[in-house]
């Protein structure tokens, strides 16, 4: 017999079920339940209560701990076995929740276990790598950002606990970790006090413009403040992805944090370009200044004019016109 064809099919097992009576059933299960381990789990998940999940919960991250840190290490880590234990707690539970809980304790102790005992191989990286795409995955799927808030420090700390380890792993997490979309300014690594003077500049700029209705009777500082925080977790996606990017993307992104409209978003980022011009971030690649034969050319902003820019020697002040 093949595919042991000699048991029964579920149509066959729900018609005798419904021939049996409810003495026989109770006394099925209970007979079930003392000799299945499996089958002690799936009803205890299912009828004895949140605490009795979150239990069965820990009773797997034991498992899964086993897996990374056996009694005696020889070879290769079964993590077959760890991925297992995680297919085996979804048939038990639909909490989704718990399930990423679960499988970021995978990753979080694949990670703790190559920093103990040091450089592993390929396919061990590869795999906490795939559950860590998976987690970040489900994660963005949700309509809101309770799951990450959740989930957030731990994500995080993944990353910064893999700094220094080799097979490309720091750098492919935190890749990973940069496409979680639901990222703010105080989940990346930024500049705050650089942030906070581009934000006081431009602030500054506006509230002496009556000329930007967008921004009439509202709280400049709050609206630059969200757009720049925005940018700064676009650029430091980009950045991680080692990718160029267009204007309309960088607006099109902050545009989905902050609910603002293209041309405020594009003008606070025009600001942002002229506080890094005045404070010389843009020094112009072609050459040096005709004039006086050496000074050092750079971009600047055209005062009292949005959107325009010229090339001047810091060293004479001489103009030329940007090609």
């Amino acid at each position: 017999m093949k595919n042991k064809d000699y048991l029964l099919n579920i149509t066959e097992l729900k018609s005798i079920l419904n021939q049996q009576t409810k003495e026989n059933l109770v006394g099925l299960l209970t007979e079930c339940y003392k000799n299945n381990e499996k089958i002690k789990e799936l009803i205890s998940a299912k009828y004895a209560g949140n605490d009795a999940v979150k239990q069965i919960l820990e009773d797997y991250k034991i498992k899964i701990q086993n897996v990374f840190f056996p009694d005696r290490l020889s070879g290769k880590l079964m993590l077959s076995e760890a991925r297992k234990a995680i297919h085996n707690f979804k048939k038990l539970c639909n909490d989704e929740e718990l399930i990423l809980d679960l499988m970021l304790f995978y990753v979080e102790t694949g990670v703790e276990a190559t920093n103990t005992y040091g450089d592993l191989y390929e396919e061990f990286y590869s795999s906490i790598e795939k559950m860590y795409w998976s987690v970040i995955e489900a994660i963005n799927k949700y309509k809101d950002s309770r799951i990450f808030s959740v989930l957030s420090k731990r994500l995080k700390a993944v990353v910064d606990d893999t700094g220094g380890i080799g097979w490309g792993f720091h750098d492919n997490l935190a890749n990973m970790y940069h496409e979680i979309k639901w990222l703010e300014i105080g989940d990346i690594e930024a500049d705050t006090d650089e942030l906070g003077k581009i934000k006081e500049y431009i602030s500054g700029i506006f509230a002496k413009r009556a000329d930007i209705p967008e921004l009439k009777d509202k709280p400049i500082n709050e609206i630059v403040s969200g757009v720049i925080n925005a940018d700064e977790v676009f650029l430091k996606k980009m950045d991680n992805q080692h990718r160029s990017y267009s204007n309309d993307e960088e607006i099109d992104f902050i545009g989905k944090k902050t609910n603002f409209d293209y041309q405020l978003i594009e003008l606070i980022l025009w600001q942002r370009y002229c506080y890094e011009m005045e404070n010389d971030y843009w020094e112009y690649p072609e050459g040096e200044c005709e004039n006086c034969r050496g000074g050092k050319l750079y971009i600047k902003e055209v005062p009292g004019k949005d959107y325009a820019d010229k090339i001047i020697c810091k060293k004479c002040g001489a103009e030329f016109i940007r090609e």
